[in-house]
């Protein structure tokens, strides 16, 4: 899914390379998405697939110019080491910078460790033009301080995923202004009401907890309360998105993957009457024509 805003000469570009959750879905990959300006590329979170997804949607881990984790959890982060190693393959020859918390920089450094002996071999028998695109630059991502990409400010702000602390959403904002929020893996929390006041786009996780029964030996009541506990369900999202004035409102990270879509509309409906998209992997959303866009199909809302 993407989106693009423009105003004269900003362009602002949102894909969902992965809107998926730790459930496997053969239509869903793992988390990841990906902020296109015309003078920075952003890649949010890296889960399961983040490669494939970046050609599908006509792009190169090569030329990604920084990579945000939001969190700590391996769905998020399944696919760091793949995603350095196929960028290299594609000719990077820059380091990959990397804005996470510091539980998520131990463990892709983890990752790395782990995988020495392999890049060293590598290396020395490829024969690549340059090792430097496996090399990575780690900067620990913190609330309210800025990441500077060209044009692009990108505002990181905690978020309510306990006991993963800490974990955050982010507020993409251009120079003229335009915002999109990206409410991360979260319960209701008034730091996404605040930054989601009044934006262009609020692309918000969802847990459906009507589709969440209990199963044996795979979950229980008290593994659904767990999981409900910090993740969003459509009526809280549809009275935050209503209370927060947002212009438009993506869902992503669908848990379960396959929920039905009509009632899952529906229920935030009840509260929320902006526009509504339930987000699919490489679809694309323009905020400002209005317009949704997938293969084969071209809708005006």
């Amino acid at each position: 899914m993407g989106v693009w805003i423009r105003n004269a000469d900003i362009v602002m570009k949102f894909t969902f390379l992965g809107t998926g959750c730790p459930v496997p879905s053969p239509l869903r990959a793992g988390p990841a998405h990906l902020v296109a300006a015309q003078d920075a590329l952003l890649l949010i979170d890296c889960g399961s697939g983040v490669s494939q997804r970046l050609v599908a949607a006509g792009r190169r881990g090569a030329d990604i110019d920084a990579l945000i984790v939001t969190h700590y959890h391996s769905d998020h982060v399944a696919d760091f080491y793949q995603l350095l190693v196929s960028s290299w393959h594609q000719g990077r020859a820059r380091p990959f910078v990397v804005h996470a918390p510091a539980t998520a920089i131990a463990h892709m450094r983890r990752q790395l460790d782990a995988y020495a002996d392999e890049r060293k071999l590598r290396i020395a028998h490829e024969k690549r033009p340059s090792a430097a695109g496996l090399e990575v630059d780690f900067h620990e991502l913190r609330a309210a301080q800025a990441i500077e990409l060209g044009k692009l400010a990108v505002i990181p702000f905690e978020v309510d995923h306990r006991p993963v602390v800490p974990a955050y959403g982010l507020m993409l904002v251009r120079e003229g202004g335009e915002r999109i929020v990206f409410s991360g893996d979260t319960g209701p929390v008034p730091s996404l009401s605040d930054a989601a006041r009044g934006a262009e786009l609020l692309v918000c996780e969802v847990f459906v907890d009507r589709e969440m029964m209990p199963t044996p030996g795979v979950r229980s009541p008290e593994t659904i309360a767990a999981v409900r506990s910090y993740h969003m369900t459509p009526k809280q999202i549809g009275t935050l998105a209503a209370g927060a004035g947002v212009k438009a409102l993506a869902l992503t990270h669908l848990v379960p993957p396959g929920a039905e879509r009509a009632a899952l509309v529906a229920e935030i409906r009840e509260t929320y009457r902006g526009p509504v998209i339930i987000g699919e992997d490489l679809m694309t959303i323009d905020a400002v024509a209005r317009t949704v866009a997938f293969p084969g199909l071209y809708l005006a809302y």
